[in-house]
């Protein structure tokens, strides 16, 4: 393994992470001997393909239910598997992503050709780790989206149930005030009426007491000029 990743290192056909940097020092001689093992397998008319994923023993979790809590947008992929309680793997799916990335110069026969190699010498680890490890993570971040999904889904009903209570309560008030102002408006009526009422019999009472003193004034003019004749006749 570790003869086959300083090969793929020193080919500049994947990129070593510092742990696996770490791993390759005091590489015995001879691990080099692997390119030959390589082109032998990448001459082969039909090289072995690449396990299919529906025949790994996958196990599977079940669905997983997040709490609202853990649903979060920009979440890392980390947290989220760990949320998932994804057990750790021998060859994690990422880290033969990296590798198959660092092979993309590779024709495909000769990239299966590499990995089932790497596969071949090493006891740690088989390609189906990686692929139980893939799907475990596939269905972990399915079920995050569906859990965002739902939560937004959540989310906008409630806003809608809030917003149908806000215009509920709106229409209330507004029915609620317009009583009011009929209301305020029938005693503003009755009011102004009562006011023109009274004027009117205030007017009213000031005419005939008017009137009333006219018709006195002239009655006792006309009596104090009827008496006037006395002085007037017999004074002198």
């Amino acid at each position: 393994m570790k003869g086959i990743l300083k090969f793929l290192a020193a080919a500049k056909l994947v990129d070593l992470s510092d742990e696996e940097k770490m791993k390759l020092h005091g590489i015995a001689p001879g691990d080099e001997l692997v390119e030959t093992s390589l082109e032998s397998e990448a001459a082969s008319a039909n090289p072995p393909p690449l396990p299919d994923a529906s025949d790994a023993d996958t196990s599977l979790p079940p669905p997983i239910t997040y709490a609202a809590a853990d649903v979060a947008s920009g979440k890392s992929f980390e947290d989220i598997f760990k949320s998932a309680q994804i057990p750790d793997s021998p060859f994690p799916a990422e880290r033969l992503l990296r590798l198959l990335d660092g092979l993309r110069a590779m024709d495909e026969a000769t990239r299966k050709a590499a990995v089932h190699a790497m596969d071949a010498a090493d006891d740690n680890w088989t390609i189906d780790d990686s692929i139980i490890d893939a799907q475990r993570k596939i269905t972990a971040l399915e079920d995050y989206q569906k859990a965002l999904e739902s939560q937004l889904t959540a989310n906008q009903q409630q806003v809608i149930a809030e917003v149908a209570d806000l215009k509920a309560a709106e229409e209330r008030a507004v029915t609620e005030i317009r009583k009011q102002i009929a209301e305020m408006e029938r005693l503003l009526a009755r009011e102004i009426q009562k006011t023109a009422e009274q004027i009117t019999n205030l007017e009213g009472g000031q005419k005939a007491a008017q009137e009333n003193c006219e018709r006195e004034v002239k009655r006792l003019q006309a009596e104090v000029e009827r008496l006037r004749e006395i002085p007037a006749q017999f004074s002198h």
